[in-house]
């Protein structure tokens, strides 16, 4: 009886864990080095200066796509990490509350225009809409603290610009947290039946 209570104590005590961190961590950006991890959302965000004058072509067959099974973010895709970020609005409205959710930005996706400024801005390529493909941006009170989705259209896909990067995207890949807590139940449940049962 005192092994299964222990079992049962483990059990509760790791559930308990896990599902309080992943309550704390579902409305967060997290920053994790070369990208952005959005909980809200479940997407993992490539910094826009990872793919810094980059042609959509040349972005396209990067191994960031072929490879690490990144692609190119939808419009709908920006405008919730923008808004996610604390963005009040992604038409650019002019807005010094929007400081913070730029800086945020700036400091995760980074900056790839006029950086070290009032009018640091990090662009990037988005989906490609038809004929032209858009750059949404963020940047700072210089240029009206605001975020922007539908700016800069190109038509071109093979135009570089060395001021932009591209806004590359992939699902979260699935959290060790998770593995570790299905192997813990896989654990329990041999331990507990070759312990002969409840009655043991």
């Amino acid at each position: 009886m005192k092994t299964q209570l222990r079992y049962t104590v483990a059990f509760v005590w790791m559930l308990t864990f896990l599902l309080g961190g992943i309550g704390v961590a579902r409305a967060a950006l997290i920053d994790n080095g070369n990208s952005l991890i959005d909980t809200a959302t479940g997407l993992q965000w490539l910094d826009l200066t990872a793919t810094q004058g980059l042609s959509w072509n040349a972005a396209e067959t990067s191994t960031y796509v072929t490879v690490d099974g990144y692609v190119h973010a939808t419009e709908s895709q920006v405008i919730t990490l923008f808004l996610n970020a604390g963005f009040l609005t992604t038409n650019n409205t002019n807005n010094p509350t929007n400081d913070t959710a730029a800086n945020n930005l700036l400091a995760w996706l980074g900056c790839t225009q006029l950086c070290g400024t009032s009018h640091a801005t990090g662009r990037g390529f988005a989906a490609w809409y038809g004929p032209f493909m858009t750059r949404p941006n963020y940047h700072l009170s210089g240029l009206g603290a605001g975020a922007v989705t539908t700016s800069l259209l190109s038509f071109n896909p093979n135009l570089v610009d060395v001021t932009a990067g591209h806004f590359l995207v992939q699902p979260v890949p699935v959290p060790a947290a998770v593995w570790l807590f299905g192997s813990t139940l896989v654990l329990l449940g041999r331990m507990r039946r070759g312990s002969g049962g409840p009655g043991s």
